[in-house]
Parts: structure tokens; C-alpha cells; sequence
């Protein structure tokens, strides 16, 4: 009798053990397959604003703030067409074109370098949320394909400024909406796959132990033991695609690339067998925890630099704009530009010049802390910090330079690391500073004298 109850509450053991087993298969799949597809369509998105964001940067919008169709052959109206024309023949894209927004929220066509089927100077838009959210001064993309007589695409929109910060035009970039969704899905396709093996192995396992006695114990857990080895093969595919990214971390943080890619066994011997179930199952729960660390990771972790990227730079701002917004600002911007980096890539190669990238990264690291500085684009970087009580910028200038006097005077036969910088404080001018952009360029204006100052000194020490 005693035995007879022994073998049922063992049975009953073994079904709450399997049902653990399989549900932890499932989150492991609906997560990460959720995850890997929220930051590949990030990724996408990222480099859409990339595009639009660069050609942006390139609009006079002084000059294009009183531009009419009558002006096409203005040098301001042809410079204009010429940027946008270049994008067009040089970049992955469908179409390029201005868009004016107008005071009664709609939004009209300006200038577009299209040769075969251009929109129509002052032709009506049909305004999406991302449209809208460029007319407010802030870069967006669309997050549903729109179609209209030219194609069905997903459009990226970044406004262009005048002098005073004022939302003059948005350059709206189409991307082939059949394109975006293949880039999507191509991505996908291995991250399913292996989902869909540890689901299969997970289900194949539970319907046999379902099948077995007590004596069959031991199967079970071999079986476990190949779903942990089928998630091996996605540590390997993460850590092949990280090399580049664990070779410029630190230690302290490379740590979970590095754990996702050996494996962490913490398990302690156990000669009861619900006991080493157990810790299987945590195994797992902790390996899928640290799937999840990782993929948060690389939404907001540049891979050249290793510092924030663009996603955690566009989610600062919107914490300043609130900031601002409520009375509560006290911060401060620094613009960091590398003086001659592309002299560098030119003369001395690609290597040469993202070595010097990173060790300006990992100096605005040391003195600025790394949750503080951005790497935006290119060459650029921004370093931001806050508090009423924060030391004044200058100080953190002071502690750059020796650093970087440091560097340079232990590599005195390579390429010199020269960099250009300016800042804005907002407790400066509150009542100029309205919101976080005109703040950046101010401290962008700043930068670039600082660079022109550079140069012409420079060009006096070769006389």
C-alpha cells in the first residue's frame, strides 16, 4: 500500500515536472522569438531615420523657409534638389523628397528629385502619425506600410531646422515596403528555426516521459540534457555575431557574452533525481533571463563604440523635452567631433580610423561615465549630464584633455587623437532653451568653432 502510494505521488511528481518543462519551452520561444523581432525591426527602422536623418542635416532651412515653385532655379532651390538627388542615386531607397507642413495640420509636397513620376510642388499629403510627429521636431517612422499612386512603402520623415529651431520642412524617405518586410523576415528565419527545434524537443521529450515509469527516470533528464545543448547552438550563433562587440568591451561587461557563450553550470551533485530536475529547470530560467539581458542590450548598445547608440539618445531627449517641460531641467550637452578622422580613414585605413573612434569613446567613457555619452553618428558624440550639484562642464573638458594627453603621449607613432568639443548648460539661458534641440545646437555651433580654431591654428604652425 505504502509502495502502491509512493509510485502515485511520483507519477504526480512527474507530471508537474513535465508541464514546468514544457511551459518553460514555450515562454522560451514566444519571448525570444518576440525580442529578436522587436530589435531587428528597430534595427531596420534605425537605419531608415539614418537616411533621412543625414539628408536632413544637409537642408538649408533658412534658406528653404520662404522657397515657392516659381525659385526652382535659385541656387538655394537647385542646392537643395542636388543633396536629395545625391541620396537618391547613391543610397538604397525608393523615393526622396521635401514636404512642407502647414499651419492648418496639413502638409504639402515641395522639392523632389525624381526624373520619371516627381510629386507635384504644393500637392496634399496624407498625414500619418509619423508625419506629425516630424512636424513637432522629431524624426520618425512609419510603423505600417502606406500605399498611394506611386507604391506601397514604409517612410521615414526627419524635420530640418532654421536658425532658431523652428521646424522649417521634413525629408520624407519611401523604402519599398516589400523590401523592409523581406529584411524582417530573411532575419527572422534562423532565430524561428532554432526556436522551433527546442519546441520540438521540449513536446517530443514530455510525451515520452508521460509513457515511462519511475525507472525511466534518468531518460528524462538525458533529454533535458539535449535541449540545454540545442540551446547552446543559439549561444554560438549570438556569440559569432558578437566578436567585433566582445572584443572592445570590458570585462565586466563582455562577462555575460562570454557566459552565454560557455555556459554556467552552478548546479550542486544531487542523488535525489526531483532535485536535479529542479536545477535543470532553473538552469534554463536563468539562461533565458540573460537572453533577455542580452537582447535589451543590443537595442541600445552601438556596436562600434560600445557606448549608448541612437535608440537610448532619442529616449534621453524625450526625458529632457519632460524635463524642460515641467521646470525640473538641470543639465548640460557636450559635442565631441575627431578632428581629421576622415583624413585618417583616407591615408592610413579603415582600421587605423575606427581605433581611434573607439579610444575616443572609451576616454569619454572614463571621464563621463558610460550610461552619460552617445555615439550619434559617424564621428560624433554626445555626452550629457545632469543634476543641480553635477560639477560644471568645464571640469569634465579638463579631465578629457588630460586623458587624452595621456593617450597621445603613450602613442607617439601612431595617429595622433585630436578632438573638437563645445557644450551648452541649460541653467544658462532656461528661457532661450525651449526644448532640448536648440540646446544640441548650440552646443553643436560651439564645437564646430572650436574646430575652426583647430584647423587655423594648424595651418599657422606649417608657415
Amino acid at each position: 500500500m505504502e509502495t502502491e502510494r509512493k509510485v502515485k505521488v511520483s507519477r504526480r511528481n512527474f507530471l508537474i515536472a513535465l508541464v514546468l518543462l514544457l511551459l518553460t519551452n514555450i515562454i522560451m520561444g514566444i519571448v525570444l522569438t518576440y525580442m529578436s523581432k522587436k530589435t531587428l525591426r528597430s534595427q531596420i527602422e534605425q537605419r531608415m531615420l539614418d537616411v533621412s536623418n543625414s539628408a536632413a542635416a544637409f537642408i538649408d532651412g533658412d534658406g528653404l523657409k520662404t522657397i515657392a515653385p516659381q525659385d526652382k532655379d535659385t541656387e538655394i532651390y537647385q542646392n537643395a534638389y542636388s543633396i536629395l538627388h545625391t541620396f537618391a542615386t547613391n543610397i538604397e531607397l525608393e523615393y526622396i523628397y521635401v514636404i512642407y507642413p502647414k499651419g492648418d495640420g496639413t502638409f504639402t509636397f515641395g522639392i523632389d528629385p525624381d526624373t520619371v513620376n516627381p510629386g507635384e510642388y504644393g500637392d496634399v499629403i496624407e498625414a500619418t502619425a509619423a508625419l506629425q510627429n516630424a512636424a513637432k521636431g522629431i524624426a520618425a517612422v512609419d510603423k505600417v506600410p502606406h500605399s498611394d499612386e506611386w507604391g506601397r512603402f514604409y517612410t521615414s520623415y526627419s524635420p530640418f531646422f532654421d536658425s532658431d529651431g523652428n521646424v522649417v520642412g521634413i525629408v520624407g524617405v519611401d523604402f519599398n515596403a516589400d523590401w523592409y518586410d523581406e529584411k524582417l523576415n530573411t532575419d527572422m528565419a534562423a532565430v524561428v528555426i532554432i526556436t522551433m527545434v527546442g519546441l520540438t524537443v521540449g513536446i517530443v521529450l514530455s510525451f515520452a516521459m508521460l509513457s515511462q515509469n519511475r525507472r525511466r527516470f534518468s531518460e528524462m533528464l538525458q533529454k533535458l540534457a539535449e535541449l540545454e545543448r540545442e540551446t547552446q547552438k543559439l549561444d554560438n550563433m549570438i556569440m559569432k555575431s558578437s566578436i567585433k562587440k566582445l572584443e572592445m568591451m570590458p570585462e565586466s561587461e563582455s562577462a555575460l557574452l562570454k557566459t552565454l557563450a560557455e555556459g554556467e553550470d552552478k548546479r550542486r551533485p544531487s542523488s535525489h533525481e526531483y532535485d536535479t530536475l529542479y536545477a535543470s529547470l532553473s538552469g534554463l530560467s536563468e539562461k533565458l533571463r540573460k537572453y533577455l539581458k542580452y537582447l535589451d542590450s543590443e537595442i541600445n548598445i552601438d556596436d562600434t563604440t560600445g557606448l549608448l547608440n541612437k535608440v537610448a539618445y532619442k529616449k534621453k531627449i524625450h526625458e529632457l523635452d519632460e524635463s524642460i517641460a515641467d521646470g525640473s531641467a538641470a543639465f548640460s550637452v557636450a559635442f565631441f567631433d575627431i578632428n581629421g578622422l576622415k583624413k585618417i580613414y583616407t591615408q592610413t585605413g579603415f582600421e587605423a580610423g575606427e581605433k581611434l573612434m573607439y579610444e575616443c569613446a572609451k576616454i569619454l567613457k572614463t571621464v563621463y561615465g558610460k550610461h552619460n555619452v552617445y555615439h550619434v553618428t559617424g564621428d560624433e558624440f554626445i555626452a550629457i549630464t545632469e543634476g543641480e550639484n553635477c560639477p560644471e562642464m568645464s571640469h569634465y573638458f579638463r579631465l578629457f584633455e588630460e586623458e587624452l594627453e595621456k593617450y597621445n603621449s603613450c602613442h607617439t607613432g601612431e595617429n595622433l587623437l585630436s578632438v573638437a568639443k563645445g557644450f551648452a548648460r541649460y541653467e544658462d539661458e532656461p528661457e532661450k532653451y525651449r526644448n532640448y534641440r536648440i540646446l544640441f545646437i548650440d552646443a553643436e555651433a560651439r564645437c564646430m568653432e572650436n574646430k575652426a580654431e583647430h584647423y587655423k591654428k594648424l595651418r599657422e604652425d606649417k608657415r
